[in-house]
């Protein structure tokens, strides 16, 4: 057995390692998950964050090494697995080091945007657009705030591009401050050019924008509606996007999917794999757009979207999702401290899909409205499929979020599909640097 990643130091910290109790039966615990690899088993344990890869024998005998019961991998057969869940989360709450330091900053720098997507969760959204003085407010925000580590900035919107001299403004105050930042950006990647993506590289730091695609030309250009004529928007985005990542700058391209695109979406990753070919610096996944489908239609629409995946992977575009390498003890950027949403007039909120409202305070003042922050740590009740659920360890339901509300068939296979899938990735890591493993 070769431990590939070991227990999480805080559950170690909680539990320790467990002790064999003789002539006990022994099962695997219900946060296992398994995935076959060329030769043997890997098991990752949702819960400890433990990744291990067994050999054929081993995995023909799983229940007989004693290794996976120190790991917490098996447990007697009366074992109650949530119960344990329930006591490493309450302790390493309380035991992981506090700080009110703030390093995630969702900025939006304006509620307008350049395309008119019939789908957009802002509809209705009065368009507000910041200001030259409250994006010096929020340089110094930040500045106050994060305490001495390094920040993520989040640039958001409307069409975070429609105000660039913002982004421009924040990004040169952080770097005049000596501020360590690195920054990411929610685009539909338009308004990008050669002078716009030269210092998004030099003065923004920016990382990673990802930019949705609804379909081929004609399908995209009229679910985009942008508020120019005469200008192909499909061919300038798909222009824009070579050039980002000719910068070295990672593109992350979401298929929106529905009913009245999904059959045209196969063409389409056809096209980004002919005019990209291999491309270390893009990824595509697809999404399913939000609104009510009987169980049947959402069932069709998941196995159609698992064709799409299929082929993303062979043209090897597929979005690399990160192991859960840490106990997770919140949902999202919302119930998490050391995360604030800036809205275009200052406004504090936890959700960059609430941009008019549930706000606790505003960076003009320290004042805090803990009524609204209580409400973004509230989760829903657990379900009977928690009882059996291999994610349950890393899965809040937050109250809210509607889509986190949703558990269905379908969202336990695709999140499951997504840590077999980051299962693989690592242990190719690990194969690469074979020195380094833990050989039990």
């Amino acid at each position: 057995m070769r431990i590939l990643i070991p227990a999480y130091s805080l559950v170690a910290q909680v539990v320790g390692e467990q002790k064999r109790i003789d002539g006990q039966p022994y099962r695997l615990i219900k946060y296992v998950v398994q995935c076959p690899v060329e030769d043997g088993v890997l098991l990752y344990n949702t819960l400890t964050c433990s990744l291990v890869h067994l050999s054929p024998e081993e995995a023909a005998h799983i229940t007989d090494q004693k290794e996976l019961i120190k790991q917490w991998f098996l447990v007697p057969n009366q074992h109650n697995d949530q119960r344990l869940c329930m006591q490493i989360r309450k302790v390493a709450s309380l035991i992981q080091p506090k700080t009110n330091a703030i390093t995630g900053y969702t900025i939006l720098t304006t509620t307008g945007c350049n395309a008119r997507c019939f789908y957009c969760y802002e509809k209705g959204t009065k368009p507000v657009t910041m200001t030259s003085d409250m994006a010096t407010k929020v340089s110094r925000f930040i500045m106050s705030h994060r305490g001495s580590e390094k920040v993520i900035l989040n640039w958001f919107g409307g069409e975070p591009l429609v105000n660039v001299k913002v982004i421009d403004q924040i990004c040169s105050e952080l770097n005049q401050n000596n501020v360590p930042f690195k920054s990411k950006m929610t685009s539909n990647g338009y308004l990008f050019d050669v002078d716009t993506i030269q210092r998004a590289k030099s003065q923004w730091n920016l990382q990673q924008v990802q930019i949705t695609l609804d379909g081929t030309e004609q399908t995209y250009n009229q679910v985009k509606h942008y508020i120019y004529n005469g200008i192909n928007a499909f061919e300038r985005v798909l222009h824009n996007i070579e050039l980002l990542t000719a910068s070295s700058i990672r593109v992350v391209i979401r298929l929106n999917v529905d009913k009245h695109n999904i059959q045209e979406m196969s063409q389409l990753i056809s096209l980004l794999h002919q005019r990209f070919g291999v491309n270390n610096y893009l990824s595509v996944y697809s999404h399913e757009l939000f609104g009510k489908r009987d169980p049947k239609e959402r069932a069709e629409l998941y196995d159609l979207r698992m064709e799409i995946e299929q082929q993303i992977e062979d043209c090897g575009y597929r979005y690399k999702h990160k192991l859960q390498k840490n106990i997770k003890l919140n949902c999202c950027m919302a119930d998490n401290d050391r995360n604030v949403m800036i809205s275009p007039s200052g406004f504090l909120g936890k959700c960059e899909h609430l941009v008019d409202r549930e706000f606790f305070g505003h960076i003009d003042n320290d004042e805090r409205d803990e009524q609204i922050l209580r409400k973004y740590k509230l989760y829903y009740d657990d379900i009977k499929e928690c009882d059996i659920c291999p994610l349950y360890p890393q899965c809040y339901r937050l109250k809210m979020c509607p889509s986190e509300g949703a558990c269905t068939p379908e969202v336990r296979k695709e999140r499951l599909r997504h840590i077999e899938n980051a299962m693989k990735d690592e242990y190719q890591t690990h194969l690469n640097k074979q020195p380094h493993e833990t050989q039990i």
